[in-house]
């Protein structure tokens, strides 16, 4: 047995020597490849605003105002000429013609109020990609909150600060804030729209609402862009890189990537721990919807969601895997097709994929629709394939049009209408179109070819307004 025990113990010291000269021959070799890191990707000197300190929204926002000022000078960029989003006065810059920060949280107010909108952007993101979705609700009357999470919309050195608590805190008080503004209006609607990571935490949120705590205002509706139902399980194993990085001469090491910050208000730059934090806050949501009982489930409000078919930040499964868990028959899936024009270009799977049949043999449980050409292989044909309450049907005239150029839209690509300033159609980053030599760049080409708006805005405005109807 003493013979068995040695050996195990061997073992277990040769695994974890193994496993120290693998990290750090890894830290080693991408300490020496990966760009220099700047000032940008340091930790501020200053603390976020605790979102607990605020009874109302009004006080928090002066609060915030001030906290991303401080924190824009000490990376600000003198020059205008820099195409970084740390030049004030330059082109790609967060800061406005009125002086305000884009990235700021936001408030959209009516003349009469009937009810208010929680919106809740994604991971490395800021308000400001939820603003066209936010415009949608106001102009139907809805007071509408766009909320900032902390450590963004600042510089990505904050981002490695981020917990999976404070996207639920995020929740929490966005919800609060909103129940104490509509607290003089009589039986006000309430909806939460989430973005990605924004959709992870409204799920977490509903089933908390649902579960525990029955003070928490729960949404009549919810609504889901891009949503962040699954993410890489690699994503668990990056703190065997964190305690690495910790290691001064290794600090590059905390970084899945070191990029340019050019984005207004999205940081290019990703450290790996908000990857960890993400996966953990998915995997408590679900846990939490798994343990609801079957009546539960109904009590949820309906979830509207409206996703890509082609999606590399998430995996469509896991959304695909909960819709069917749900109990809410008015729950409605949204997917957007490949270009089938470009079939010849794409995966065999995604040429194989013929959703309008399996629309019309599968049972679901929810209603489904699917925009795509997949009958007409172009551009200005695109039809809508609806699956509502058991019945199917096919509306060819939907006067939805691809861009010739597009081959799909992105998870990026959900929630910008095509006009959106920065990356609409005609923006500067929407219209980006790079050329030159392979390998000479450090940025990926991904990001530069990577569609910033949806072709198919519209139909998500009409299905909203449809909805809020």
């Amino acid at each position: 047995m003493k013979r068995v025990i040695n050996v195990i113990k061997k073992f277990v010291i040769f695994l974890i020597i193994l496993i120290l000269v693998v990290q750090f021959t890894r830290a080693y070799l991408y300490n020496k490849m990966a760009p220099k890191l700047k000032k940008w990707h340091e930790k501020s000197k200053y603390e976020e605003p605790e979102y607990e300190k605020f009874k109302t929204i009004d006080e928090y926002l002066v609060a915030e105002k001030e906290f991303l000022e401080k924190t824009y000078a000490e990376v600000e960029v003198k020059s205008k000429d820099d195409l970084t989003r740390f030049s004030k006065n330059g082109i790609l810059s967060p800061i406005n013609e009125k002086g305000e920060n884009i990235n700021s949280s936001f408030e959209l107010i009516p003349e009469r109020i009937k009810g208010g909108v929680l919106l809740l952007h994604g991971l490395t993101d800021s308000p400001f990609m939820m603003r066209d979705v936010g415009q949608i609700f106001y102009e139907k009357g809805y007071y509408v909150l766009g909320l900032r999470y902390k450590y963004h919309g600042t510089f990505p050195g904050e981002l490695p600060k981020i917990s999976q608590k404070d996207f639920e805190e995020a929740a929490i008080f966005g919800s609060k804030m909103i129940k104490e503004k509509l607290k003089d209006i009589k039986n006000p609607e309430f909806y939460m729209v989430g973005f990605s990571t924004g959709a992870a935490a409204t799920l977490q949120y509903i089933t908390q609402s649902v579960k525990k705590d029955k003070e928490l205002p729960t949404p009549q509706k919810v609504f889901w862009l891009s949503p962040a139902m699954g993410v890489s399980s690699a994503a668990k194993f990056g703190f065997l890189d964190s305690w690495v990085s910790m290691i001064p001469y290794f600090k590059k090491f905390q970084w899945l990537d070191i990029n340019p910050e050019y984005d207004p208000s999205k940081y290019n730059s990703f450290p790996k721990n908000p990857g960890i934090q993400v996966y953990y806050l998915i995997k408590k949501a679900k846990l939490n919807f798994s343990k609801l009982s079957k009546e539960e489930k109904m009590n949820l409000p309906p979830i509207y969601s409206y996703t890509s078919l082609v999606d590399s930040t998430v995996l469509d499964k896991d959304l695909y895997d909960i819709f069917e868990k749900m109990e809410n028959p008015n729950n409605k899936l949204v997917i957007f097709d490949i270009n089938r024009k470009f079939e010849d270009f794409f995966k065999p799977n995604l040429i194989k994929l013929n959703l309008k049949d399996e629309m019309s043999e599968l049972n679901f449980k929810f209603n489904v629709a699917f925009i795509s050409n997949y009958s007409s292989k172009k551009d200005d044909e695109v039809a809508i394939l609806n699956y509502n309450n058991n019945v199917f049907s096919e509306e060819n005239k939907s006067n939805l049009k691809w861009n010739e150029s597009n081959f799909s839209l992105s998870h990026v690509a959900i929630p910008i209408s095509p006009s959106n300033p920065i990356y609409g159609r005609d923006s500067i980053l929407g219209s980006l179109n790079l050329k030159g030599e392979n390998n000479s760049l450090y940025l990926s080409p991904n990001l530069l070819y990577r569609l910033r708006y949806n072709e198919f805005f519209q139909y998500i405005e009409n299905d909203i307004k449809m909805v809020l109807n």
